[in-house]
């Protein structure tokens, strides 16, 4: 699954840096058809000063003709993919000022409970009382985070911090448990990797939009 994620980012993000070199080719295709073409007519001429010169220009009319055509439609989905990109760029934006709202919501609790959770060394009831009470708060904000709607673009990215969220509440969840602590120690990498990987594509995704707006 880890291997698919991968190869679809890579896809996507390649996808993005060529967006803009399809039409480039398909004009420059179009250009070298009515060379080809053109070239074509008069080796095959019995003579190319006896070449007809009226035939010549109709063909070549024909092939000009081909190429403003696909140019307006290259102008025209250029204008359509700008305007897309431009939605997309909006959406991400929303989706962005909605987690800052959440953080802001619930991270200066949680930093507080987790300060005292990393300090707390005396007593054993104690942590164990922080733990299940930071279990409470992500499940909270993993609720909340749930909530925001995303578009395909995003999926990615919001499922990369739902495995944060999910991974911390397993954590403090497993330690007032009393879970083995290389359960724990897997539990806090994978959280912290899932939000790596949120933060990562997250300012991919602004980098490779805004370079093609």
């Amino acid at each position: 699954m880890l291997n698919r994620k991968r190869l679809n980012i890579y896809f996507r993000d390649f996808s993005y840096k060529v967006i803009r070199l399809k039409y480039f080719i398909m004009i420059v295709a179009a250009l070298i058809l009515e060379i080809t073409t053109l070239l074509i007519y008069l080796l095959k001429s019995e003579s190319i000063l006896y070449f007809e010169l009226f035939t010549t220009a109709i063909l070549y009319g024909i092939t000009s003709s081909i190429i403003v055509v696909l140019a307006v439609g290259v102008l025209v989905l250029m204008k359509t993919d700008k305007r897309r990109d431009k939605d997309k760029i909006r959406t991400l934006q929303i989706f962005k000022g909605k987690y800052r709202t959440l953080t802001a919501k619930h991270l200066p609790g949680i930093n507080a409970l987790v300060g005292k959770f990393d300090a707390e060394n005396s007593s054993i009831d104690t942590k164990i009382e922080h733990a299940v009470l930071l279990e409470e708060k992500y499940n909270k904000f993993s609720k909340d985070f749930s909530d925001i709607k995303t578009p395909s673009f995003l999926k990615y990215t919001f499922s990369c911090e739902s495995v944060h969220l999910s991974k911390e509440k397993d954590f403090y969840n497993g330690f007032s448990n009393f879970s083995r602590q290389d359960i724990l120690n897997s539990l806090s990498t994978q959280s912290d990797m899932a939000h790596m990987n949120f933060l990562k594509e997250l300012n991919k995704l602004e980098k490779n939009l805004l370079l093609i707006v």
